[in-house]
């Protein structure tokens, strides 16, 4: 309990102190009576509120009520006037932060259900009855209209609610930080100072009505940089916005005093306008950018299901084609060899019929699993083309390196002892074959299949677990000759017409 306390006492001080400092800057540097326009802490205080539980509002609205009081009285407010502005201060800040949902993420908070309705109800409500409670107390203290009064309480804090809140949420959000990446700082910065610039020129402009174009600058603003960007820039314009206004420049500065409303008003309600639709074009866009990451997901997902066999887990045919052709082209490119291991499982069609299906799939499954566990190489690629058949692609690998990492496949299936007896061995066994090339520009990868698929043939002729290689077309062409045409070249027709 005294641990509570003393955080309730910290939280306290902490926000006295940083609040006195804040509202004492903002009179200061306030641009002639630009605070009629926009008071800009109160959006602020509702993003610190609806971040904290509501356990620890109480502490934080005392600390920033005191605060803020003790900075208006420095100022020359008396403290009576000054106490009453408090009191409608905090009801305004509790019913717009009641209205608005917890915040823990940005990107969930944008997404909560009714937002833009919330939003608005936060933003007419809170201000609006606060509002309604200040505008006789400053008639009675400084003689102004009930309607004036309302509107430099009501209006100035709801524009500053809506232009801070925002930012106040998205600072230390990971979009926010993602923004300032030394890869995304330079277009962060450039799109924003593009977008001031803009604002400057609109706000400026008093031959030509220019006002249509904040709103679809805020939107590119949007598309570039994101919720977190835009909340940066809408900060930037306001202020630009205020100081044009309130030095006689630009859309309002020149506002006729006969005119049905005030130049305040009609500021605050265009500019309120452009801000309050940001809110659910962001949502929009946001959603937008979610589906399509998803898609994005998904595909990637279903590409990558659509390269592995179901069975074994490991690389399928289409994957292995697409590998082969990308490390062919990479091996004529660098003048590097490149080898092909095929491997097949001895008797496996009497290894199904003695021991059924569901052991064949579970004997598969356990072979490409040493098959990975033993492929060290640095540049290889295992697949299962389907049935027995297995390959291994090995970059950048000449017959010795070929022949080291075959012998130690033989060698780890030969040691899973997996019993098989209709095999002469009386477990399961693989026959290998390989072959390695160094392409030359216009070879074709049907010269390395034919290679290794023969290999494979001989392996099989010879007496099955073991590994064979045919090293050179001439070596092939002299195998043919002794066996006749009875290579099956499995991966030769497989793949041709789908590479050089």
């Amino acid at each position: 309990m005294r641990i509570a306390w003393s955080r309730h006492l910290l939280a306290i001080v902490a926000y006295t102190a940083t609040y006195c400092v804040a509202v004492m800057a903002v009179n200061f540097f306030a641009f002639s009576d630009g605070w009629t326009l926009v008071w800009p802490l109160n959006g602020i205080t509702i993003a610190l509120m609806i971040r904290q539980p509501r356990a620890r509002w109480w502490s934080m609205l005392l600390g920033i009520e005191i605060g803020t009081a003790i900075a208006d009285c420095l100022d020359g407010m008396a403290f009576w006037f000054e106490a009453a502005q408090r009191v409608c201060s905090v009801s305004e800040v509790l019913l717009s932060a009641c209205l608005l949902p917890p915040f823990q993420k940005l990107e969930d908070w944008l997404q909560e259900p009714r937002l833009s309705r919330r939003f608005v109800a936060a933003l007419l409500l809170g201000p609006g009855l606060s509002g309604l409670a200040a505008a006789p107390l400053f008639r009675w203290v400084n003689g102004q209209s009930l309607l004036i009064a309302f509107n430099n309480w009501a209006t100035a804090d709801a524009l500053g609610i809506a232009a801070t809140l925002p930012l106040a949420l998205a600072c230390g959000s990971p979009q926010m930080r993602a923004l300032f990446q030394p890869h995304a700082l330079a277009k962060t910065v450039t799109t924003v100072l593009l977008a001031c610039l803009a604002a400057a020129m609109i706000f400026c402009s008093e031959r030509y009505p220019l006002g249509w174009a904040l709103y679809p600058m805020l939107l590119f603003v949007e598309l570039q940089l994101g919720f977190a960007g835009a909340s940066i820039a809408v900060v930037g314009i306001l202020f630009i916005s205020v100081y044009l206004t309130t030095t006689g420049h630009g859309l309002f500065g020149q506002w006729p005093s006969d005119r049905a409303i005030s130049r305040d008003l009609a500021f605050q309600i265009f500019f309120g306008f452009q801000l309050v639709s940001l809110i659910p074009a962001s949502v929009v866009l946001l959603e937008r950018r979610r589906m399509a990451e998803e898609l994005r997901q998904t595909n990637a997902r279903l590409s990558a299901l659509a390269s592995l066999d179901a069975l074994t887990g490991i690389a399928n045919r289409r994957a292995f084609e697409e590998r082969f052709e990308r490390e062919w082209r990479r091996a004529q490119l660098l003048r590097a060899p490149i080898a092909l291991a095929m491997i097949d499982l001895d008797h496996f069609k009497q290894f199904n019929d003695t021991y059924g299906h569901p052991a064949g799939d579970r004997c598969l499954r356990a072979v490409a699993e040493a098959l990975a566990l033993q492929i060290r190489f640095p540049e290889a690629f295992v697949a299962r083309f389907g049935g027995e058949e297995f390959a291994v692609l090995l970059g950048n690998a000449d017959l010795a390196a070929a022949s080291l990492v075959t012998e130690r496949i033989r060698g780890a299936i030969h040691g899973l002892a997996i019993e098989h007896a209709a095999s002469p061995s009386g477990r399961v066994t693989v026959s290998i074959g390989y072959a390695s090339v160094t392409p030359g520009e216009g070879d074709g990868r049907d010269t390395l299949a034919q290679l290794a698929d023969a290999a494979l043939y001989q392996a099989k002729r010879l007496g099955r677990d073991r590994v064979e290689t045919i090293a050179s077309q001439d070596a092939l062409e002299a195998a043919n000759a002794r066996v006749g045409n009875s290579t099956r070249l499995r991966l030769l027709q497989l793949i041709r017409g789908q590479g050089g």
